[in-house]
């Protein structure tokens, strides 16, 4: 099962790599991911992910990533 998240993202060093790092140390593989500039200081991840589990749990865990602003499942 896949599912893809829009997440916005503050552009500073590193933000990604920790998005990243978490959905992986959750247990959620990551297999596409496309990053583009969303506004002056904000980028949005197009982020699709592949597990059995739901992604609730996941997309909660997200939103307390400082750079996180806003998650989304599509």
């Amino acid at each position: 099962m896949s599912v893809r998240l829009e997440i916005q993202l503050a552009s500073r060093p590193g933000a990604l790599l920790r998005l990243l790092g978490l959905a992986e140390r959750r247990g959620y593989t990551p297999f596409r991911v496309h990053a583009a500039p969303f506004g002056p200081t904000t980028q949005m991840v197009h982020l699709t992910v592949s597990k059995e589990r739901p992604v609730d749990q996941l997309i909660q865990q997200m939103r307390k990533l400082y750079d996180v602003r806003h998650v989304e499942k599509r």
